[in-house]
């Protein structure tokens, strides 16, 4: 089935042409690239279009984007992302207000901003120290632990079935601060939108992995260099300490993994 599929070339779709339907409003541009063949095929897509874009973060979406925009969308409202208190209403696009009034959504790039600033107000007081322990290694699907997902992740992303994959260009300068445009974790065992932002801030500080993709359940992290085996080691012994019953030999194996590698992907969710 999936052969089949992937017969189909690979389409570049702007926003400006047609912009995805995803639950949660996009606030950002950026294209919808179908028939996608692979994890690596992404990244290489990934990659030309920050070159091409160089003002901005790109940011893709990875697994299950009709589940992730779901989540995203309700994260923004359970986390007031789109609280627009102290903002001049009047200013608003007419796509978010309803007679006169804010209609609860933002829905254009220009509003981005306001979201990005509900969520760093909100990213201040969390540390990478604060998300040891929060997840569990064992998911519902053992091709979601680390081990699992670093070793294939075109199965882990189910990359075979996403015919439609988003990438946005996000108006900031870290490359944390773009999950203000695909908010996720919803989930009460999940890592929420600002313990991702703290995640994502320490990676990048600490190993100089920056976010790239945020999909329904992973995080997509890559570095200009591979990573040499102290940090390697160093970095697998922090992402395995974000999870409880991880495996004694987990850190070992992962480090193993990572070693002159230049990406990562990390599971944020229960399962």
């Amino acid at each position: 089935m999936f052969s089949f599929r992937r017969k189909e070339p690979l389409k570049i779709v702007p926003f400006a042409e047609t912009k995805p339907r995803t639950f949660a409003t996009l606030l950002c541009d950026g294209v919808t690239a179908r028939n996608v063949p692979s994890f690596a095929a992404l990244r290489a897509l990934y990659a030309t279009f920050q070159v091409d874009n160089p003002r901005v973060m790109v940011l893709t979406s990875l697994d299950d984007l009709g589940q992730a925009g779901y989540t995203s969308g309700h994260c923004i409202e359970k986390h007031g992302l789109n609280d627009v208190a102290g903002e001049d209403i009047a200013a608003l696009s007419s796509e978010s207000l309803v007679d006169g009034e804010y209609g609860g959504y933002l829905s254009m790039p220009a509003e981005f901003p306001i979201r990005c600033a509900n969520l760093l107000r909100q990213t201040d007081a969390v540390g990478f120290g604060d998300l040891c322990g929060l997840l569990e290694w064992d998911g519902e699907d053992a091709a979601y632990d680390l081990i699992s997902a670093n070793t294939n992740p075109d199965s882990a992303l189910g990359i075979a079935m996403e015919r439609d994959i988003v990438l946005q260009f996000v108006p900031v300068a870290v490359a944390a601060d773009a999950i203000a445009a695909f908010p996720n974790g919803y989930f009460v065992a999940d890592l929420n939108p600002m313990q991702n932002h703290a995640l994502a801030s320490y990676l990048d500080v600490r190993y100089g992995l920056k976010l790239f993709g945020v999909g329904a359940r992973f995080l997509g992290f890559q570095s200009e260099m591979p990573l040499a085996d102290e940090a390697a080691d160093a970095l697998a012994a922090d992402l395995v300490s974000l999870y409880q019953g991880a495996p004694s030999q987990a850190a070992s194996d992962l480090a193993s993994l990572l070693t002159g590698r230049d990406w990562v992907l990390i599971r944020y969710t229960e399962g």
